[in-house]
């Protein structure tokens, strides 16, 4: 009989619970490093906790690891505790500029027709790709974080929001610095769904580098079929009359985003 079926009395024993292998797996790390420590130096290494003052955990569920245990028709298995895209959901909000912070759909007050049909639209369809365009202070960039808050909330997609100042500065050094991973350059690049916020579009005088980046950032949002959002006072026309846009990267942005008028 092979010797890893030799001894069943082991298998036959009270499973561990959560508590007990966080706890032994806690020892077994103490005692490593104490191992190492002088032995003056051991006592005062040592911790003292009082019985009943022991640290509360922020997740009960998972003892803060972010894995729980779960019985998978009679045996036991793990998975990733819900605290973990709980607590990723809450550093995504937590970006949120403070002027825009309670921006949301319901918060979102129209003026006139084309932003009702705008805030309607975009309601209808929080996860889909948008051109918002109109005058300095239209609403643009608030409908903008009401629809990556919806996202977000919602779990539906990986999401960043960048200006085109910060979309720039991230892919120069993405392309300069070897040591940096652009995330949104990673994000695009992959199948997961994804959504990129651009905010300020036409703030850009293009030169040959930006529009080489740009263009290979909005491809690969194309060929992977991510969503886009971008705001910008100017139309697309005006895009590239006005030398704001490569004409190649503007065909790209109508043909994954819906133009409204705010």
């Amino acid at each position: 009989m092979p010797s890893w079926r030799g001894n069943t009395t082991a298998l036959r024993r009270r499973p561990r619970t959560e508590t007990e292998e966080t706890m032994q797996s806690m020892a077994r790390i103490l005692t490593a490093n104490l191992a190492e420590l002088q032995p003056g130096e051991r006592a005062a290494a040592t911790p003292c906790i009082a019985p009943g003052n022991e640290p509360e955990h922020e997740c009960p569920r998972c003892m803060d690891s972010g894995w729980r245990r779960i019985d998978l028709s009679g045996n036991a298995g793990m998975r990733q505790c819900e605290c973990v895209e709980e607590k990723a959901r809450a550093r995504c909000l937590a970006l949120i500029p403070e002027r825009f912070r309670d921006s949301s759909f319901e918060s979102f007050k129209p003026r006139d027709p084309r932003q009702e049909r705008a805030l309607s639209l975009m309601q209808g369809n929080p996860g889909g790709s948008w051109y918002l365009t109109g005058a300095y202070g239209n609403g643009k960039t608030h409908l903008l974080y009401a629809q990556y808050r919806e996202l977000v909330t919602a779990g539906q997609a990986r999401c960043h929001v960048r200006t085109t100042r910060e979309l720039v500065e991230e892919l120069r050094r993405a392309e300069f610095d070897e040591d940096f991973v652009s995330p949104v350059i990673a994000a695009a690049s992959r199948h997961r769904r994804y959504h990129l916020f651009w905010d300020d579009i036409d703030k850009l005088k293009l030169t040959d580098f930006k529009t080489e980046v740009l263009f290979d950032l909005v491809d690969s949002l194309y060929r992977h079929k991510h969503g886009l959002t971008v705001t910008g006072n100017y139309s697309m026309r005006d895009l590239v009359e006005n030398e704001r846009m490569h004409p190649a990267i503007v065909r790209r942005l109508d043909d994954m985003c819906r133009v409204l008028d705010v």
